[in-house]
């Protein structure tokens, strides 16, 4: 991961971080609510970009510690996919 290339989340994800200031945005501090919305609501270039600035196994730790509730059905079935998750937590706190 290139700390430098993490100053600034690319204009393109402004969509994505709606509910958020954008301008705020850390992509180091708010990685886990980037990674969420990228594969919720992002296309195949936002994907590569979290791909490449934070690693597939990250991705996957993170998406493990998230309520399978979170997620999009379609999203989370290519996001276990892509990124080996073998479960997300369920609301009662067991895995998924």
């Amino acid at each position: 991961m290139d700390n430098q290339n993490l100053a600034r989340l690319p204009e393109s994800f402004r969509p994505l971080m709606w509910s958020y200031r954008f301008e705020d945005v850390d992509p180091e501090k708010h990685k886990e609510e980037i990674i969420v919305n990228t594969i919720n609501y992002g296309n195949l270039k936002h994907w590569g970009w979290i791909m490449a600035q934070y690693g597939k196994d990250e991705i996957r730790q993170i998406l493990e510690r998230r309520l399978v509730t979170e997620f999009n059905p379609e999203s989370k079935n290519l996001a276990q996919l892509i990124f080996s998750v073998t479960h997300f937590r369920d609301v009662r706190g067991s895995a998924y």
